[in-house]
């Protein structure tokens, strides 16, 4: 192959790799349906005992937004806690991913915070 030719080579793998680049620019992962927000589940004996936290949940979302498996990726520390936010997770809608310009079944990591009102006592 002649130097011009590596070079046409060189110059055909860049733009290759940049049309492929561009491509999933628009790509995405799915997320939480804030159009459609539906209330976090927080049991009162949590609130009662003064139970506050974070809880990561890994949702597995359908093409279509619906949640089809929820599982803790982090805990708050509490059992109950990371129960209602399973279930909480598990009654929200989602928008899907977008793979190649179109919807697709993916995971999605949420965080389901739980805190006490101001006017509550610990």
């Amino acid at each position: 192959m002649s130097r011009n030719g590596i070079w046409f080579a060189a110059i055909g793998m860049v733009a290759l790799a940049f049309s492929a680049r561009v491509a999933l620019a628009d790509d995405r992962d799915p997320k939480v349906d804030t159009a459609a927000p539906t209330p976090v589940v927080y049991p009162q004996i949590a609130q009662s005992a003064g139970e506050e936290g974070t809880v990561v949940v890994r949702v597995y979302v359908s093409d279509s937004g619906k949640p089809i498996r929820v599982s803790v990726a982090k805990s708050s520390g509490y059992a109950d806690l990371d129960n209602a936010a399973v279930e909480t997770a598990m009654n929200w809608r989602y928008v899907p991913a977008i793979r190649g310009g179109a919807t697709a079944a993916d995971w999605a990591n949420v965080q389901v915070v739980y805190k006490l009102p101001q006017n509550a006592a610990k």
